[in-house]
């Protein structure tokens, strides 16, 4: 980190405006604002979407319990990644839909968390055909946080199991015609039920490894700049597109200009400069997410 706060310094002193240590106090407690991050994640879905199988697919690693985050008489399991160092956390929120009396308890359950989470996946079992309690609990609940900006996406997970199943190419771990077919009638289908856009149901096999790279992809798209690079370091290497990648180092170089003209305003008249010569500053930025991704 020490190397991208360096690099910022030398390169501003070369365009003849050096900083003072104020200054560079300020800005490098920024960077390591973002960089040290810890998001926290939450997933919903009922018992046997394979939530955990997702997560472990996307993340790669066993997940750690560290605590029951008490609710009522429920809980959610909240679990972290990244075991010795700052890493993510998710919350894994019970299925809706058992039975009335717990549904009451899990309204309260969402309440409390929605507000504090960066992300919300709700994973949904592709076969799944009982959907009116997932929909009635995120059109009262989650709904209002996703219009407010909270990025929100449906994950419809065990898309290898769509009819007819036995045309699933095992061996290139993708659907046949038909099955493909089927997977993206039932992508409209549950899209038109929750009232989404499209490209906010994501169909994926968390077991076949197929769709990763989509989610990925659209979850970094849809995440606050300052938020990604928390994100994309949890992810594993193979599932980090090219795309993905410049997006967060793009984001990360727009937060740091942005982070100098707020702290030294007088510095503003070069961040364009910065950004449309090819500076060192984005070669800098540009070498720290190649190592560090």
């Amino acid at each position: 980190m020490a190397h991208i706060h360096q690099q910022l310094f030398d390169t501003l002193a070369d365009y003849g405006l050096p900083l003072t240590d104020e200054y560079k106090a300020k800005i490098t407690a920024r960077i390591n604002d973002v960089l040290t991050y810890e998001p926290l994640v939450g997933v919903f879905g009922k018992t046997g979407a394979g939530k955990s199988s997702l997560c472990n697919a996307v993340f790669g690693q066993d997940v750690c319990p560290i605590s029951d985050v008490a609710a009522c008489t429920r809980s959610a399991q909240e679990v972290k990644l990244g075991i010795g160092h700052k890493g993510m956390k998710l919350l894994d929120v019970p299925g809706v839909g058992e039975s009335s009396e717990r549904d009451d308890e899990y309204d309260r359950l969402y309440q409390q968390w929605l507000p504090k989470l960066d992300l919300v996946l709700w994973v949904i079992k592709a076969d799944d055909r009982a959907l009116a309690s997932d929909e009635g609990f995120y059109k009262r609940l989650v709904r209002p946080y996703m219009e407010a900006g909270k990025p929100f996406f449906i994950v419809l997970n065990q898309v290898d199991k769509v009819e007819p199943f036995r045309e699933w190419d095992e061996q290139a771990r993708q659907p046949g015609a038909r099955q493909a077919a089927n997977i993206a009638e039932k992508r409209r289908s549950v899209a038109g039920f929750f009232g989404l856009p499209l490209d906010q149901v994501i169909a994926v096999s968390a077991g076949e490894r197929y769709g990763l790279v989509e989610l990925v992809d659209r979850v970094i798209h849809a995440l606050p700049r300052d938020k990604r690079v928390a994100v994309l370091r949890e992810v594993v290497e193979d599932y980090r597109s090219e795309q993905a990648r410049q997006e967060t180092s793009r984001g990360f170089l727009e937060m740091v200009l942005e982070t100098v003209m707020e702290v030294a305003p007088i510095l503003s008249a070069v961040a364009k400069p910065l950004m449309s010569l090819g500076s060192k500053l984005v070669s800098a930025v540009g070498s720290f997410f190649s190592r560090w991704f």
